[in-house]
């Protein structure tokens, strides 16, 4: 496959490449299919407040710190699973407190620029720009992450080919599927090659066969990588993570291994009903 060069009128007007907008791990023989990670780095929340507008706030003095390794978050609809990755990827700014990420806060400019080269954050909706490519959408992702041209036609590649996506080079979004879609957005999280990955709901309203090929290339991922997963579709992801943390009314009512959350439970409803301490099942599939 010929690798293309970054020279399409797409990029013609682009300036500097300066960013624009306690408990206990499975053993290998409890959960041989968990998504490792060796990463010894955390993300860490202190006395976080954060409301949006005028409204309530979702967040009073929140302090959490997620562990090195992979984290499937849960909470309700509404319950604040996308504010709090948009505060960890620095998209979102906290009224008071601070993120850490790497020892690196969000709230000051000059460690902000660390924590979001360190971070890969994918969003519930991948958006692409008018008139660019598969691989100039990706590529323009690491290029604002500020990813240096000479390797970045190289470094593309590689990531398209890590989800599945190196024959898609030259198509538009209009000739993508919704799964393939996703997987387009999971690789300009990770054209950067973070350290810690944020996922918001990344297989919402896809197929099944679709499910089961974004499940795979996380099981691929570099193991030094953390992974924190927002999700409803507990049954799919649970066996290949490590850790759970249940949120809901802006407070943490789970923090634990996926066994501890499992607590024996068949019924993953009663064990997510019982991690959120209430007598009626939230949205779970």
């Amino acid at each position: 496959m010929t690798k293309r060069r970054l020279t399409s009128p797409a990029w013609s007007s682009i300036g500097s490449p300066a960013w624009q907008p306690a408990a206990r791990q499975y053993t290998d023989s409890q959960v041989p299919t968990t998504i490792g990670s060796t990463n010894t780095d955390t993300l860490v929340f202190n006395h976080i407040t954060f409301g949006y507008g005028f409204g309530p706030k979702i967040f009073a003095d929140l302090n959490h710190t997620f562990k090195q390794g992979t984290t499937l978050l849960l909470g309700p609809n509404g319950s604040g699973k996308s504010t709090l990755l948009g505060l960890a990827s620095s998209a979102l700014t906290p009224q008071s407190g601070e993120v850490v990420c790497n020892g690196s806060s969000t709230s000051h400019r000059r460690s902000r620029r660390h924590v979001r080269r360190t971070v890969g954050w994918m969003p519930q909706d991948t958006r692409f720009y008018p008139g660019m490519t598969v691989f100039e959408q990706v590529a323009y992702a690491g290029w604002l992450k500020g990813m240096a041209r000479a390797g970045l036609s190289t470094r593309v590649d590689e990531v398209l080919s890590q989800v599945d996506l190196e024959t898609f080079h030259e198509r538009q979004a209009s000739q993508l599927s919704g799964g393939e879609i996703r997987r387009v957005g999971l690789a300009q999280a990770l054209v950067h090659e973070p350290s810690v990955l944020l996922l918001d709901e990344p297989t919402a309203g896809l197929d099944p066969v679709e499910i089961s090929n974004f499940e795979a290339i996380l099981q691929r991922l570099p193991q030094d990588v953390s992974l924190v997963l927002s999700t409803h579709r507990i049954a799919d992801f649970l066996p290949l993570f490590e850790f759970v943390v249940v949120i809901a009314d802006g407070q943490v009512r789970f923090d634990g291994t996926a066994e501890q959350f499992s607590n024996g439970h068949t019924d993953l409803t009663a064990a997510y009903v019982n991690a959120l301490g209430t007598t009626s099942p939230a949205s779970v599939n």
